[in-house]
């Protein structure tokens, strides 16, 4: 059984919906009945909230896993999602239409190999936004993360649920990449689990993502050091973003 598999059972205690974050993203799509894609959507749990404020969302992720959650999530919820399989590096073979935003959170555009691909993408989301329509992004200040030595981030807890979710990072100097390895703990009775998961990252700093956002065609590019539009600075612990 794979990882994801498990995860998802527990994804929105990990990962719950954030206020802050969702009135982000609908600050950028502007007003109810626009088109909105959520790019690594995961449980579906942004695209089903925008959902029920009456945007019309797309959610796509590179999990099955992730993709039936959110599916189920939005019946449960009596609204509709178009929601299916795909990898971001792939975003314009499978999505021929256009949105008035494109939101990419939860630190998933670091998933990519290299600045090349995340160029790459960029750009393809560029080309999928309306005139004037909005790119949200969001990522790990990674900035900060060097700046002192980190070696993880903090481990989320759930006590009702016994749930504990330890994420730690090692920095691999000959690739400049991130092993960011996870482990997931449940203990609800005398039911005892630990999941073990390891995932490479590309530790992207603020100016290589301007750079790139740049590259790929944004002329108005906004950096926060969190979803209250606080301004960023290096020790941020996030870096936001919204351009056009």
């Amino acid at each position: 059984m794979s990882f994801y598999n498990e995860i998802c059972k527990y994804y929105d205690y990990i990962f719950p919906v954030g206020e802050n974050q969702l009135n982000f993203i609908k600050d950028c799509a502007r007003l109810p009945g626009g088109k909105i894609l959520d790019v690594a959507c995961g449980s579906g749990g942004y695209s089903v909230e925008l959902a029920k404020a009456g945007y019309l969302v797309t959610a796509v992720d590179i999990e099955d896993e992730m993709v039936e959650k959110a599916r189920h999530k939005a019946t449960q919820n009596g609204v509709s999602i178009y929601a299916f399989k795909c990898d971001m590096r792939e975003l314009e073979k499978k999505i021929e239409d256009r949105f008035n935003a494109i939101f990419c959170i939860g630190n998933s555009l670091v998933h990519l190999t290299n600045l090349k691909e995340i160029t790459d993408v960029l750009g393809q989301m560029k080309r999928l936004l309306t005139d004037g329509g909005f790119l949200a992004l969001q990522i790990v200040n990674y900035d900060r993360i060097f700046k002192y030595n980190l070696d993880g981030l903090p481990t989320i807890t759930n006590d009702k649920l016994g749930l504990e979710f330890i994420r730690k990072y090692k920095f691999k100097k000959e690739s400049n990449t991130i092993d960011f390895n996870t482990t997931l703990r449940i203990k609800e009775g005398d039911f005892k689990a630990e999941y073990n998961n390891s995932v490479e990252l590309l530790p992207l700093k603020s100016r290589e993502l301007y750079a790139a956002l740049g590259e790929a065609g944004f002329s108005s590019i906004d950096f926060y050091g969190d979803f209250k539009c606080s301004i960023y600075t290096e020790d941020s612990p996030l870096l936001v973003v919204k351009a056009r």
